[in-house]
């Protein structure tokens, strides 16, 4: 070996980190990916700087020359390394595209792997041979494994396959938990020297790690034989060695003894390893198959995370009284748990006293809690919501109610003592809607309202504890402790309401508001629009004149600026779809996936879906999307993009046929479609004028008219100043006004416009006045959308269900939960808090979306009010910790893989919701986590594939929601009658299979009100129900929503449709075959509102059908039947029916002459895809022509391609508005006849 180390390792390492330090600090991946090569290199010159040093032998039997060479080849390597690092610095200060950048660096990178892997066996090698020695400092390797296990752990960010990231993910785990072992027993007086053997043995694994982590980050997958060395790694950390366990053993024994007192250091070394003691003893909870420790490790698992949040943030003045016994917790915590990870449990003798020493430290927990919970109630573990506390108190107390009924069979509360806080709950639910209704501001009185909501959530967690049959070990958590608690809440509330301070602190303006939902609201669909004529005809010359080649229009705008909303009105423009052949709308966002993009496109572009399209993999669907527009004009419009990136994934699927194609691109960030190699002009959108503030103002608060009362006058002023030109501010605004008594406006302007705010932060103060001015009933079902990822768009029929489960809607007799939610919807629509994206045919909304500045306001203040836990991507949610208490949880935008990285320990969860949008569907095991989340009532694995189908499902008796992602041939167990609760049941289709079987038991759901198969591709697959001794079974009384029942008409079909007496909207797939006369009478649903029938199996010949429908339907929709004109005669005389959709060859003939008389109140009529050439009104009477549709509103037509003319008679109906026609291209006449008779009349032509 060389006479002198090599000295310019530790220089190398200074500049190595100045330059990590240096790369600039950005979301994007470009910068974080040189961080990371960057620190792979810092961690082998850790490893080189040791063995270069003069008392470190390298393995060549001390052969003088050969050492002599090595160690020069070694010193080469590090000034190569060395002199490569100012030109990173140059090139990562200076480029403007980092991407090069990093291109160069993995291109130097990649010249050192071989030699770097050589070396590694190398130091692998001499460690070995030393492993006999003491020659391994702690703080050496501590160093050196710091940035090791860093490295592992940004491994898992890349996209890698499932099975390569568990691995890591494992070897890391382990690593982890020996290096903070060893800082354990060092702070509690392990020496160097006794811990020899250990060091020894963890610095050979360490390095091996590295090596294969160093290789790791060239490959796109990994070898066979790396994959192999990782799998076998972990098993390699844990030590076997007699003389290696028995140095963790002695440091261990050490620890316990010790008394020491800790400082700021040691304390966060302590932190580290409690840390990875719950890693590691999740892990046995996971895995483990020792029936004698199994239950008490959970138990233990549970206080050791609860102990954690309760000292998270605990008060300054409790330490000294808690810290002895935490100190005791987190030693004896390693002695109890440390052996379980080097496999030191032998016997059952061992066994039973580890169970003594578990029972110990939940004695101990228990103290903790105790002392913190006397102390200092409010800073209880148990975090509460803070939204609609009067709202949970009554749900409560329903609850209470049912428990009691013989129906329930909660037979753990039978004689329980729980039932005596009830009359106490009562009296406190008074006080707390006395302070509700006033809206008392005075501090005192709203600590006492939280603590009576406070209290009501501990009830409601104790009775359903009680009901899962969970153990409930905490002293805050006890009847005694829950009803002393309630009788001091109830005498401070008493002695609050006799003072003058309940009435005091009320401010006027929030008497003027109107706190109740509006009932039957109409949703505002079309928006108000007022401003950018000029860009929008500006925008729509440039779309339809110009260059022959693909060119990029980009809007460009401050958020709430209004970019969506005007290339919405260019999309919808007549002038625009008249000229393109094919248009589509994508939503991209911040997060977003090429493949979901792609889909979003395609739907749009193209009507008949092959079956298999969500199935396709993404290099698929680029290519059908491409195949989709080539030879057409198309229009592609990409909103709310956040970087080039988006368009350079999509490029590839939009040919240039130099035909005149145009993409619209909408941002916040400038120049964001500057592409040199494409034809692009840039829109920057401007502030509104002060006129066109005041008229926007108007037309939401007063649409269709000129004048505005004196009231609105007279802030006109201050309103134009205040919102700056920001229409999402002069929107919400509205919204706010629009639920006030007018003469509170002035004063509600005047608090708005006081403060010297920019336009954005303007927008979020008026946006926070709504917020506070929301009913209680509302604040939680508005927050509720920070649930899903950013640009979601909500199907207002899951979004409904979802709100109902939760419990934030309010049960008002005799209207069913589904219309109260409904009112609530509109409601949020009409204060201008959601905007309606999808309208339905007449009245309704469809899906729904909020806007960017709301989506954000709701993430922060869901996260403030505790009323979710929201985590995206896997950056967030490898680092968050699930509080013991958490009540909702929703990972946004994760890999599969990686949800089972999330140690999900938190039994009084009751939402969780899975959000991914990961290209593979990969199955997920969740076995385990229902055996801790027995309490949860709202569960979504709708984007989690499910094969087979958990049983487990079965514990979960609180599940009130459950949407799941069925695949394979798989089936319903018939456990699900478990679920007593259960009110929605949503299964989202990803199989080839057209039908899923229901099990027996599914009669036994008497609280089901929601049953759904997600057809993506409507093919009709459906639900088979049962149909053996249906005279026996439970009628589903609530059953209010059916999409899609299987009926076979040589069945009796009325039996099985009386099975669901309430239902009002029901969608079927009939079983038919050509030639066989059928009857389907379905006149026994009474209560029946809207039905869509669809045939499933379909030839050329007619099917010979007759329906007898009940006279309660408002809405029809019929597919595929191809029956006779003839048969319209039954449908006319429906005296309810407002909606007739007749789709997809669900009629055949070319001749449809109507009858006069015939549909009295259809309001929306649409034809689509049918083989019709005339359509003509009845000549064998005289009727006045308006006998024709009298009430119709709107007609759409779609892909009637042979119809030759619209009927003139409907030119006379006064109530027509629009018409809508895509794809006939023979109507234009009768169009046009129709347009003079009407002048009034909309019609849209594509």
């Amino acid at each position: 070996m060389a006479s002198t180390s090599i000295t310019c390792i530790p220089s190398i390492l200074d500049d190595l980190q100045a330059l990590e330090n240096d790369c600039p600090k950005s979301p994007k991946w470009p910068q974080n990916h040189l961080r990371r090569k960057l620190r792979h290199l810092r961690t082998f010159l850790l490893c080189a700087r040791k063995y270069s040093n003069d008392d470190v032998q390298l393995p060549f039997d001390n052969k003088k020359n050969q050492a002599d060479n090595h160690h020069a080849s070694l010193e080469a390597l590090a000034v190569r390394i060395g002199e490569a690092i100012p030109k990173w610095a140059k090139e990562i200060q200076s480029s403007y595209q980092p991407w090069k950048a990093v291109r160069h660096l993995d291109k130097d990178m990649e010249s050192f792997e071989q030699e770097i892997c050589e070396w590694y066996v190398v130091f692998l090698g001499s460690s070995s041979r030393q492993s006999s020695n003491s020659l391994v400092r702690k703080d050496d390797l501590m160093e050196f494994m710091d940035p090791l296990l860093e490295n592992l752990v940004n491994y898992w960010s890349w996209r890698r396959p499932a099975h390569e990231v568990g691995l890591i993910k494992a070897l890391e785990e382990k690593l982890a938990f020996m290096k903070n072992f060893i800082r354990f027993v060092t702070l509690h007086g392990a020496e160097n020297t006794e811990l020899g053997p250990l060091l020894a043995h963890i610095e050979a694994v360490a390095i091996n790690a590295a090596r294969l982590s160093y290789k790791c980050q060239f490959k796109k997958g990994l070898p066979e034989d790396v994959v192999e060395s990782i799998s076998e790694l972990p098993q390699k950390i844990i030590p076997v060695e007699p003389q290696v366990l028995e140095t963790c053993i002695r440091a261990l024994i050490a620890s316990k003894l010790s008394g020491q007192s800790y400082g700021e250091t040691d304390e966060r070394i302590l932190r580290d390893f409690y840390h990875s003691l719950l890693c590691n003893l999740w892990e046995k909870l996971k895995h483990g198959t020792c029936p004698v420790i199994l239950c008490q490790l959970q138990m233990f698992y549970e206080g050791l995370d609860s102990l954690r949040t309760i000292l998270k943030e605990k008060p300054k003045e409790f330490d000294e009284k808690v810290r002895d016994p935490t100190r005791v917790v987190k030693c004896d915590g390693g002695d109890f748990i440390s052996p379980l990870s080097l496999n030191a449990i032998k016997d059952a003798i061992q066994a039973k006293d580890m169970d003594i020493v578990c029972s110990e430290l939940l004695e101990i927990i228990k103290l903790i809690d105790a002392v913190i919970t006397e102390k200092c109630p409010e800073s209880s573990s148990f975090n509460f919501p803070k939204t609609n506390g009067l709202g949970f108190v009554d749900s409560l107390l329903e609850k209470m109610m049912d428990v009691k009924s013989p129906e329930a069979g909660s037979i753990a509360l039978i004689d329980h003592p729980s039932q005596n806080v009830q009359e106490e709950l009562v009296c406190l639910r008074s006080l707390l809607r006395k302070i509700v209704e006033l809206r008392n501001e005075d501090e005192e009185v709203q600590a006492i309202s939280n603590r009576i909501v406070g209290v009501a959530y501990r009830i409601e967690f104790l009775i359903d504890s009680l009901i899962t049959g969970n153990i409930i070990d905490s002293s805050s958590m006890s009847i005694h402790s829950i009803l002393e608690e309630m009788n001091i809440i109830k005498a401070a509330a008493l002695k609050i309401c006799d003072s003058e301070r309940l009435g005091g602190k009320v401010k006027e303006v929030t008497k003027r508001f109107n706190h109740m939902p509006q009932e039957g609201s109409k949703p505002i669909v079309n928006d108000v629009v007022v401003g950018f004529e000029d860009e929008t005809a500006s925008i729509i010359n440039g779309l339809i004149t110009g260059s022959r080649q693909v060119k990029i229009v980009s809007i460009v705008g401050m958020p709430g600026q209004g970019k969506t909303t005007l290339a919405r009105k260019v999309y919808n423009s007549s002038s625009v779809t008249s000229y393109f052949h094919k248009q589509a709308w994508c939503t991209v966002s911040q997060v977003y996936h090429k493949r979901n993009l792609l889909l979003q496109i395609l739907t749009c572009i193209e009507s008949n879906l092959p079956d298999n399209v969500f199935e396709m993999v993404e290099e698929k669907l680029a290519l059908q999307v491409r195949q989709c527009l080539l030879k057409n004009r198309y229009l592609i419009v990409l909103d709310d993009v956040w970087d080039i990136d988006a368009w350079n994934g999509l490029e590839a699927s939009f040919p240039d046929d130099g035909n005149g194609s145009r993409v619209i691109l909408t941002s916040r960030l400038r120049g964001v479609a500057q592409q040199d190699k494409l034809d692009h002009e840039t829109h920057s959108l401007r502030q509104l004028t002060p006129n066109e503030s005041w008229d926007l103002l108007k037309g939401k608060l007063y649409p269709g008219q000129d004048l505005a009362p004196p009231e609105l006058c007279e802030i006109q002023q201050q309103v134009v100043e205040m919102c700056q030109g920001l229409p999402l501010t002069v929107v919400i605004l509205a919204g706010i006004l629009s639920r006030m008594d007018r003469y509170g406006w002035k004063e509600a302007v005047e608090g708005l416009s006081s403060r010297n705010l920019s336009s954005t932060e303007q927008c979020t103060a008026t946006l926070e006045l709504s917020y506070k001015h929301l009913p209680d009933t509302l604040k939680a079902c508005f927050l509720y959308f920070a649930a899903f990822p950013e640009d979601h768009e909500h199907n207002t029929k899951r979004l409904i269900s979802l709100w109902v489960a939760e419990g934030y809607v309010q049960k008002t007799h005799p209207k069913r939960s589904e219309d109260v939610a409904n009112d609530y919807l509109m409601e949020l629509i009409g204060r201008s808090l959601v905007t309606v994206s999808k309208p339905r045919s007449i009245d309704g909304v469809k899906a729904c979306r909020i806007h960017d500045l709301l989506y954000e306001f709701c993430v922060t203040k869901a996260k403030e009010e505790k009323l979710l836990q929201r985590v995206r991507r896997y950056d967030d949610l490898s680092a968050f910790t699930v509080p013991c208490y958490l009540r909702r949880l929703c990972i946004i935008d994760s890999k599969l893989e990686h949800f089972d990285n999330l140690r999900l320990f938190s039994p009084a969860i009751r939402s969780l919701l899975l959000f991914s949008h990961d290209e593979d569907s990969i199955s997920f095991d969740l076995r385990f986590i229902f055996h801790i989340i027995k309490l949860v009532r709202v569960l979504d694995l709708s984007q989690i594939g499910l094969d087979p189908f958990p049983r487990e499902v079965e514990l979960l008796v609180h599940l009130r929601y459950l949407a799941i992602l069925g695949r394979g041939k798989i089936s319903l167990p018939s456990s699900v009658c478990n679920l007593p609760n259960l009110e929605t049941l949503i299964w989202q289709n990803s199989s080839t299979h057209r039908s899923v079987s229901l099990p027996d038991t599914i009669w036994n759901l008497k609280k089901l009100r929601h049953l759904q198969l997600i057809d993506e591709v409507d093919k009709h697959y459906c639900f088979f129900f049962p149909r053996d001794n249906l005279d026996n079974s439970s009628q589903l009384l609530d059953l209010d929503f059916l999409s899609c029942l299987s009926l076979d008409p040589e069945e009796n079909i009325s039996k099985l449709l009386r099975q669901f007496p309430n239902i009002r909207k029901l969608r079927c797939s009939v079983n038919l075959k050509p030639g066989v006369q059928y009857h389907v009478a379905m006149n026994c649903l009474s209560q029946l509102e809207s039905l869509s029938l669809g045939c499933v199996i379909y030839a050329g010949d007619r099917y010979q059908l007759d329906f007898q429908f009940p006279l309660t339907i408002k809405k029809l929709t019929l597919s595929y039947f191809r029956l006779p004109w003839s048969k319209m005669a039954a449908i006319g005389n429906l005296p309810n029916l407002e909606v007739l959709k007749l789709l997809k060859e669900a009629f055949e003939g070319e001749i449809w002459e109507m009858e006069a008389g015939k549909f009295p109140k259809v309001r929306f009529l649409k034809l689509s895809s049918l083989n019709i050439v005339e359509w003509t009104a009845s000549s064998e009477y005289e009727y006045e022509e308006q006998d024709y549709f009298p009430r119709l509103e709107k007609l759409v037509l779609d892909r009637c391609g042979a119809l030759q003319e619209i009927p003139s008679c409907l030119g006379n109906s006064s109530t027509l508005e629009i018409i809508e026609v895509s794809k006939c291209p023979n109507c234009t006449s009768s169009l046009e006849q129709i347009q003079e008779e009407l002048s009034d009349l909309k019609i849209l032509i594509s």
